[in-house]
């Protein structure tokens, strides 16, 4: 993935239509999970990552990166919610789509990074601050809470979280299997038991079927 400016693509994103926003930011967050993988994982990166493979889906990135614990789960939230939007808008002939759909505009309510932000505001808005008045916080929380802003907030905030996860990763220290393997057949001990048989053998038993 080619070095992307946020500041840029995010001014960019604010002149694209819905529906354009609406695939661009879902393409961006799953570029940088992708990333993320890359960053992560050590080997068989091409044959886990690229399309139709384990880990070619927005989906499966998603839930694998919250299975290891990579992601939070109010992350993994806001990602599975934008994924879902994303969706609609790409395979809707809807012409006139938007985040004013009730449906679409109710997940945007829901997005949790988003929600925390405009809390901030609520909590900023209730101290004191000779910079800043109380109605100029109050008029930026009303643009932001409408349904695309919240998108695009999730966009940006999250897309940032992922380019600072940690990428390094301690040399694995669980049990060697081999060394145990070896260790177990090194030790084997084989026992030898007779049993002798006087007499004639005993007859089968019959079975019932």
């Amino acid at each position: 993935m080619q070095d992307i400016d946020l500041n840029e693509f995010s001014e960019h994103m604010n002149s694209e239509s819905d529906r354009a926003c609406a695939i661009l930011g879902a393409a961006l967050l799953d570029a940088k999970l992708e990333e993320l993988f890359k960053r992560k994982l050590r080997r068989f990166q091409n044959d886990l990552l690229k399309s139709m493979c384990p880990l070619g889906t927005f989906s499966s990135r998603i839930r694998l990166a919250r299975a290891i614990d990579w992601i939070s789960e109010d992350v993994q939230c806001d990602l599975d919610t934008i994924r879902g939007i994303r969706n609609d808008f790409a395979h809707s002939f809807d012409y006139k789509l938007s985040f004013a759909n009730q449906s679409i505009a109710a997940r945007c309510k829901n997005l949790r990074t988003a929600q925390a932000f405009l809390d901030g505001l609520d909590i900023a808005a209730a101290k004191p601050n000779q910079n800043i008045s109380v109605k100029v916080i109050q008029n930026v929380q009303a643009t932001f809470d409408l349904a695309r802003w919240r998108f695009q907030l999730v966009v940006d905030f999250v897309s940032q979280y992922l380019d600072d996860i940690n990428g390094n990763l301690e040399q694995y220290s669980g049990p060697n299997l081999t060394e145990q393997v070896r260790d177990l057949s090194s030790n084997f001990r084989i026992t030898i038991s007779a049993t002798a048989v006087v007499g004639h053998p005993p007859t089968s038993p019959e079975v019932e079927c």
